[in-house]
């Protein structure tokens, strides 16, 4: 007998702890559908200040630092020595092609977050042609037709770079509204009855 009343309480504060955690959640997936894009936005800006600061930490013989930085960024971008731009006689994280898309995607990123998501997007085809140089310019390299230099890597990444955000962003957008239930209606609140109205009646 003694044991019911025990067993019914760890099952009440059980049942909190389950809101509790529900609740938690719920609130975790309306800040991530909410703040989505600016969240895209500040990685991408990250990945772009990690590789850009590896040149000033190197200068202040900060190795221990900048070092494993360069490293870790190697798992995103292949580091090309002939490839990439120097500072202060240090390589940037990443090279000219992918330091320009990374850059033109945190800029449209960053954009897109500040217009409150409202930024329309491109169609499929402009998205196709914004991703056409930089195929073209990777390709016949490849294959050894012709060399591709810093200015033709820096704007062909940086076309590819805002078509892929340009056309992403506000597909997934609409994606989200689409799939988002409406909320319920507010109940009409109807007046009072005043003293005057009563009287009449």
């Amino acid at each position: 007998m003694a044991t019911q009343p025990i067993n019914h309480l760890a099952h009440h504060q059980m049942s909190i702890y389950a809101q509790a955690f529900t609740r938690f959640m719920q609130r975790v997936g309306d800040f991530l559908m909410d703040q989505w894009a600016a969240i895209i936005a500040a990685v991408l800006g990250l990945l772009v200040f990690a590789a850009l600061s590896i040149p000033f930490l190197s200068y202040l013989g900060l190795d221990a630092i900048a070092k494993p930085l360069f490293f870790a960024l190697h798992y995103v971008c292949a580091q090309i020595p002939s490839h990439s731009f120097y500072l202060f006689g240090h390589q940037f994280g990443f090279c000219a092609r992918n330091l320009s898309i990374y850059s033109s995607m945190f800029v449209g990123s960053l954009i897109f977050a500040l217009s409150k998501k409202r930024l329309p997007g491109i169609p499929w085809w402009i998205w196709v042609l914004m991703c056409l140089p930089i195929a073209w310019d990777g390709l016949t390299q490849m294959f050894g037709l012709r060399e591709s230099d810093w200015v033709l890597r820096v704007i062909t990444g940086t076309l590819f770079g805002l078509g892929n955000v340009w056309f992403a962003l506000p597909l997934m957008q609409k994606t989200i509204l689409e799939s988002t239930p409406p909320p319920p209606p507010l109940p009409i609140r109807r007046p009072a009855p005043t003293q005057f109205s009563a009287e009449v009646k």
